[in-house]
């Protein structure tokens, strides 16, 4: 039987679940390091999901005229 593929969603509750696990819990090395593994690939997996969302917007932006590609800014560059 296939594996469901996690949403975007599941993936970064996941992720929280496994922090926290291995910041309240005793693991065992071989414990963190399998947590290190699935938390890396569920990493990669978010990261590649919100680009592909930033690349969709802006194009959905472009289309309705509304191209104005702008740095993202924190309120710390702002200052």
């Amino acid at each position: 039987m296939a594996k469901k593929k996690r949403t975007f969603e599941e993936s970064i509750q996941r992720l929280e679940e496994i922090v926290e696990r291995l910041e309240t819990e005793e693991v065992s090395l071989d414990e963190a390091v399998a947590f290190y593994k699935e938390g890396m690939v569920l990493s990669a997996f978010c990261k590649e999901k919100l680009t592909s969302a930033e690349g969709e917007i802006l194009l959905l932006r472009k289309e309705a005229g509304l191209w104005q590609e702008e740095p993202f800014q924190t309120k710390e560059q702002e200052l």
